[in-house]
């Protein structure tokens, strides 16, 4: 949970990321224009969001999943809300970082 606060940080907000991963991608795909540049940027970047928190919901539905008590639904629910509750604290937190902003449609996608 601490590494994803970490991506949620000025450090790898798009414009950082952008330097990186735009000029990668122009070398890769040279044909490809500015604008599809930058679709491709904010597509890798939902793809990162949407990774980091399937790996969390994953991670909590195996501590879970572990106990004798708790059957695999219930594991799954759990997983789920602590999950979701996360993203809605990391985007939450990003209200207060200067070049990240928070958005509800970043929670629906962390949640899927």
């Amino acid at each position: 949970m601490g590494v994803i606060l970490w991506f949620s940080s000025d450090a790898w907000s798009a414009s950082h990321t952008g330097t990186l991963l735009i000029p990668l991608l122009r070398w890769l795909l040279p044909w490809v224009s500015v604008g599809q540049l930058t679709t491709l940027h904010v597509g890798i970047r939902k793809l990162a969001h949407l990774g980091e928190y399937a790996a969390l919901a994953l991670l909590w539905y195996r501590a879970f999943a572990r106990r004798r008590d708790t059957g695999a639904g219930a594991a799954a629910q759990w997983a789920l809300v602590i999950t979701v509750g996360w993203a809605g604290v990391d985007e939450g937190r990003q209200l207060f970082t200067m070049s990240r902003t928070a958005s509800l449609r970043d929670v629906a996608i962390d949640s899927v």
